[in-house]
Formats: structure tokens, C-alpha cells, sequence
């Protein structure tokens, strides 16, 4: 499972959605994506991860990531 924001969440869903889909319910319509490791690639999966990271983490992690 992954955390993404919504707009997210349909883009991921749209480009392989026999790898990505929204959690049932509430946690889901929140960005809540499930991710099946069996049908995914790994280019679709560390794209998600990044992207969760990236709405979660400190505003400065992510500006010193991105500057190395």
C-alpha cells in the first residue's frame, strides 16, 4: 500500500491498473492505493513509492534529496 494524493492515485490506476488500486472505502477515495507486487513492474512501483515519499516526508528531505 502506498499514499498518494488522489490525482495521484487515478493516474497510477490508469497507466497499470492490474498493478495499482484504490483501498475499499474511505482510505481509497483518501489516496490509499494498494499495490500487486505480482502484476507490477518495478519502474510503476518505485515511481509509487517516490511519489508517497515525496507527500510525506519533510519539505526539506525533499529539497536536499533533489539537490544531490
Amino acid at each position: 500500500m502506498v499514499k498518494l494524493k488522489p490525482e495521484q492515485q487515478v493516474a497510477f490506476v490508469e497507466a497499470e491498473p492490474e498493478a495499482f488500486e484504490p483501498v475499499k472505502g474511505g482510505w481509497g477515495l483518501k489516496g490509499a492505493t494498494r499495490v500487486n507486487l505480482d502484476a507490477a513492474r518495478e519502474p510503476g512501483v518505485v515511481r509509487a513509492l517516490d511519489a508517497a515519499w515525496r507527500n510525506t516526508a519533510p519539505r526539506s528531505l525533499v529539497e536536499d534529496y533533489d539537490r544531490r
